[in-house]
C-alpha cells in the first residue's frame, strides 16, 4: 500500500532543507502512499487508522503499526532499529467517509459515511484476517452526521444542515436522547460537535461559528456564545464563514498523555477565512486570545471533497498553549496560544511540498502524537511523523 522510500532531488534547495531539518527535527519520518490521506486516528499507543481514497474511487480505512523509533520510550530509541510503518489491515467502507473516530484498545472504529443514516461500525482485522469488515451501525435518523465521542461510551451526532443532536450510549447501542436546539441565526446550518470535558459538549454552528454548550447528564443546553458579537483586531468578525471547533479536553481512555482530566480546558474556534480564537471555558465572553493568522481556504474549489472543507485544529496534549494548525496550504503551525494578544509561532513544518513534483500541495489532516511528534499527511500522498525542536526558529 505505501513505498517508503524518498524521493531524491538534485534541487540544491530540496538539498538545503534536509540539512537545515538536522536542527530542526528531533526524528522526521516519510512514506509514500499510493492513496491521498484525509483523516488520521490513533487507535492504540502503537496504531494508527487512516482514512484515504483509492484509486479505484472508493474510500479506503487502513491500520498502520507506528515505528518503534516513535513508540519506545526516548531511553531506549537508541536500541530499536524499527523505523518503518506497516500494515495490519484495511478495508472499503461503503460510501465515502466523512468522519471517523477510533474506540481505543476495543479494535474498532466509528465512521460516519457520505448519504448514509446513523454511523457504521468497522471491525479492525484480527490474527486470523487483514481485513476491515462492518460490523454494525449505531441506528439514528441523522443522514452523513458528525460525532464527538467521549470516554469511548457515548457519542453525540449532529449534521451540517439540521439544528438536532443525537446522544448514543455505545456500551448498550442505544439512544438515551435527541433534540433539537434553538438558534437565531437566519441561515440554515448544522452543528459540529466536540467535548469539552467529561460532561460538557459544544456545539459549534458552521455558519457564523456560535458555540452552544450543551450538559450531557441533564440532556439539555446550558449556554451559549459567539464570536460575531466580539471583535477581532477592531474588526466585526464575518458571520457567514465557515468555523470548526476543537478543544483541549483530553479524553482520559484514548490519550496518550499522562495528564488526564484538564482542570482548565480550552476551546478552539477556527474559521476558513483564517480567524483563530481560543477561550477558556469558565469565561466565555471574552477571547483568551485571538488572532487572524493571515491564511484563508478557497472553500467553493473543495465544495466536491467531503473530506477537506475545512481546516484542522488540534491542541498539543501535553501543552495545552500549544495550537497546531494545517489545511490552508502545504504546512503546519504551531502556535503559542498563552499571549493574549497574539499569536507566537512555534514552529512550521513545511516539509511536505519537498516531495511532490507539483508546485504546491495541502495538508490534509494531522494529529498529535506525545512528546512534539506529530502525525501529518497531504494530497500529494505523503504522510509524515515528525518530532519537532520547539525552538528551532529562535
Amino acid at each position: 500500500m505505501y513505498n517508503m522510500s524518498s524521493k531524491n532531488s538534485a534541487c540544491d534547495d530540496e538539498d538545503e532543507w534536509f540539512y537545515d531539518s538536522i536542527k530542526r527535527y528531533k526524528q522526521l519520518r516519510m512514506f509514500d502512499f499510493e492513496n491521498v490521506i484525509h483523516q488520521i486516528e490513533l487507535t492504540d499507543p502503537r496504531t494508527i487508522c487512516v482514512v484515504g481514497k483509492h484509486k479505484s474511487g472508493r474510500d479506503e480505512i487502513l491500520e498502520l503499526s507506528l515505528p518503534e523509533k516513535l513508540t519506545v520510550a526516548p531511553s531506549h530509541e537508541g536500541l530499536v532499529k524499527n523505523s518503518d510503518l506497516r500494515m495490519k489491515s484495511g478495508g472499503f467502507t461503503i460510501a465515502p467517509v466523512i468522519q471517523m473516530k477510533a474506540l481505543w484498545n476495543q479494535r474498532k472504529v466509528i465512521v460516519s459515511e457520505k448519504d448514509q443514516i446513523g454511523a457504521a461500525i468497522y471491525n479492525l482485522g484480527s490474527e486470523d484476517s487483514d481485513l476491515i469488515t462492518r460490523f454494525g451501525s449505531l441506528t439514528c435518523d441523522l443522514v452523513t452526521p458528525l460525532m464527538a465521542l467521549n470516554n469511548q461510551e457515548l457519542v453525540l451526532l449532529t449534521t451540517r444542515t439540521k439544528r438536532d443532536l443525537v446522544a448514543i450510549d455505545l456500551t448498550v447501542n442505544t439512544m438515551l436522547y435527541k433534540l433539537s436546539v434553538d438558534s437565531t441565526s437566519e441561515t440554515q446550518c448544522g452543528f459540529e460537535p466536540s467535548f469539552v470535558s467529561e460532561n460538557l459538549a459544544a456545539l459549534c454552528e458552521r455558519n457564523g461559528g456560535s458555540v452552544f454548550l450543551h450538559d450531557v447528564r441533564a440532556g439539555k443546553m446550558c449556554g451559549n456564545f459567539s464570536p460575531a458579537k466580539q471583535n477581532l483586531g477592531n474588526k466585526n468578525i464575518v458571520t457567514r464563514e465557515l468555523w470548526t471547533v476543537s478543544t483541549g479536553y483530553i479524553n482520559k481512555t484514548s490519550s496518550s498523555s499522562a495528564n488526564g482530566e484538564n482542570s482548565n480546558p480550552k476551546l478552539g474556534l477556527l474559521s476558513a477565512m483564517g480567524k483563530l480564537l481560543i477561550y477558556d471555558i469558565r469565561n466565555t465572553d471574552i477571547a483568551m486570545c485571538e488572532s487572524d493568522i493571515g491564511k484563508f481556504i478557497d472553500i467553493a474549489s473543495r465544495a466536491e471533497n467531503a473530506n477537506g472543507r475545512l481546516p484542522v485544529m488540534n491542541f498539543s496534549p501535553d501543552d495545552m498553549n500549544r495550537v497546531s494548525l494545517s489545511g490552508f496550504d502545504e504546512n503546519v503551525y504551531i502556535y503559542d496560544a498563552s499571549c493574549t494578544e497574539t499569536f507566537k509561532t512555534i514552529f512550521v513544518h513545511d516539509g511536505h511540498v519537498r516531495q511532490s513534483d507539483q508546485l504546491s500541495c495541502c495538508v490534509t489532516s494531522h494529529m498529535w502524537y506525545k512528546e512534539n511528534i506529530v502525525i501529518s499527511a497531504s494530497d500529494n500522498c505523503w504522510l509524515h511523523c515528525w518530532q519537532f525542536i520547539p525552538d528551532a526558529l529562535s
